[in-house]
């Protein structure tokens, strides 16, 4: 998150090039001209007499001399006097009274506190005319899906979820260009979808004088890539590195070839200080669980979902992927009656290839028989996969799916789930109204159909009750950990 403002107020530079124009004799008035700093929206002068000039020593103000670069009304009296002409807001803030060489080095000269007609208080904190410290932004998003943005929009780590939990990331260790060689040590990856989209914002982009820009990481757990294809490494050996804007935001792709935490900074390092004078972090982690959502008959994952009020399945999934989980959602026919397919792959993949421990699997109507015929192809082949649990299973008004003409009840306990939520509407069932019911062994069985909220509801409409949706959601999260 940020140590530097996402706003500021900018306050006056420094008046520039003053020159006494001209002289009238009668009045005694000096004509000046000045470059107005930036940023004021009025001027004063400065005065004190020669003899002073050596300790700073004010003696006088001329106030509202205006912004227009000329004045010719000064008068500091009869005597040899140096003077600054100083930018203000017209407020009550003051700006630059320029350099001075003080002990052989340039410094800010001193502000008159004394003020004894305008009174403005020095602020050259946010100066215009810099130094100001850079504005840096890092944004992490979270994991691609099937593919980048399809079927689940590219969504960025909120501000407030960077540190904690922070953005997660899957350990690499699949082959997703089918080459023979692992991508976590393959330097091209065509099809790689396993790295997370990082973007970086300085401002400005060319840093200030004795700045740099750096990008470090907190140990070698995380890899920068150029691309998300990987192509070029930014760090090599080294966990700190000078960053260069060529353009903003500039992008670059984070690697997990193992598991384990690490954070990513990106700093505006002030090469004198030898400290950062601004910087924006994001912590990554490794998943441990993986989430399939299967959505009912005819039901296409999408997002937004294809019907806004109905798809309560994939409602649920967006809500879990936004907040930071490895999530899947699928039409159900991607598993078969056998359990096998696209589903059964991606978590043996994410068990077998990526270390994830955890599994949770829900799904509404067809979803929920495909729901228990994939754990029950992965309980019956766990000793091929590696370790596994089967943490949550879900069903809404599950309805077996061993064709898309099935219309009979599922009935049956996910073999070796760790916790089962089971909602049904059950008023009465037959081939117009297709109902599921109590699974022995649930941990969490609801005939909705006897609830006050739930009584009206059918087959078509009870995966987009609220109560549901939440109930499904809330139960998982209770017991999955990202």
């Amino acid at each position: 998150m940020f140590s530097a403002g996402a706003a500021r107020a900018v306050t006056p530079g420094e008046a520039r090039n003053v020159l006494v124009t001209g002289y009238d004799a009668l009045s005694g008035d000096l004509s000046i001209s000045y470059d107005p700093a930036c940023s004021a929206a009025d001027h004063q002068i400065e005065f004190g007499t020669l003899a002073s000039v050596s300790t700073g020593t004010y003696s006088g103000q001329d106030c509202g001399i205006g912004s227009s670069g000329s004045y010719d009304n000064f008068d500091p009296g009869p005597d040899s006097y140096f003077f600054i002409v100083v930018g203000n807001d017209g407020v009550s803030i003051e700006g630059s009274y320029g350099l001075s060489l003080v002990g052989g080095s340039s410094a800010e000269r001193e502000p008159d506190l004394l003020d004894p007609v305008c009174s403005f208080t020095q602020d050259l904190s946010e100066r215009c005319d810099g130094p100001v410290d850079p504005l840096l932004e890092l944004t992490a998003y979270r994991p691609q899906s099937e593919f980048y943005g399809l079927p689940i929009q590219r969504y960025a780590v909120p501000e407030g979820d960077e540190l904690t939990p922070g953005a997660g990331v899957r350990v690499n260790g699949d082959d997703d260009d089918l080459n023979g060689v692992a991508d976590a040590v393959d330097t091209s990856v065509p099809g790689e979808n396993d790295l997370i989209e990082v973007t970086l914002v300085a401002s400005p982009e060319v840093p200030p004088a004795g700045i740099e820009y750096r990008l470090e990481r907190s140990n070698g757990n995380i890899l920068a890539w150029s691309a998300s294809t990987k192509e070029t490494e930014l760090f090599g050996a080294m966990d700190s590195v000078p960053l260069t804007f060529d353009s903003s935001p500039l992008t670059i792709w984070i690697e997990m070839p193992q598991a384990g935490e690490a954070d990513l900074e990106l700093l505006a390092w002030s090469t004198t200080e030898q400290a950062a004078v601004a910087s924006d972090t994001v912590h990554f982690f490794p998943y441990t669980s993986v989430i399939i959502a299967l959505g009912g008959e005819s039901q296409v994952p999408d997002d937004p979902p294809l019907e806004p009020n109905n798809h309560g399945t994939f409602q649920i999934a967006l809500e879990l992927y936004r907040q930071g989980y490895d999530v899947h959602m699928y039409d159900e026919d991607v598993v078969s009656a056998s359990g096998a397919g696209t589903a059964y792959n991606e978590v043996v993949s994410a068990v077998d290839e990526r270390g994830v421990l955890g599994v949770a699997i829900y799904g509404y109507s067809h979803g929920g028989g495909s729901t228990n015929a994939l754990a029950r192809r992965l309980d019956d082949n766990r000793g091929s996969i590696g370790l596994f649990i089967i943490e949550f299973t879900g069903y809404m008004d599950g309805i077996d799916n061993d064709s898309d003409f099935d219309i009979g009840t599922e009935t049956a306990l996910p073999p070796s789930t760790q916790y089962h939520a089971n909602y049904y509407e059950n008023p009465g069932c037959g081939l117009f109204a297709l109902c599921g019911g109590p699974i022995g062994g649930a941990d969490f069985d609801l005939n909705v159909t006897s609830t006050a909220w739930g009584a009206s509801l059918t087959h078509f409409t009870v995966d987009d009750a609220p109560e549901v949706t939440s109930g499904i959601r809330d139960q998982l999260t209770a017991r999955v950990p990202r």
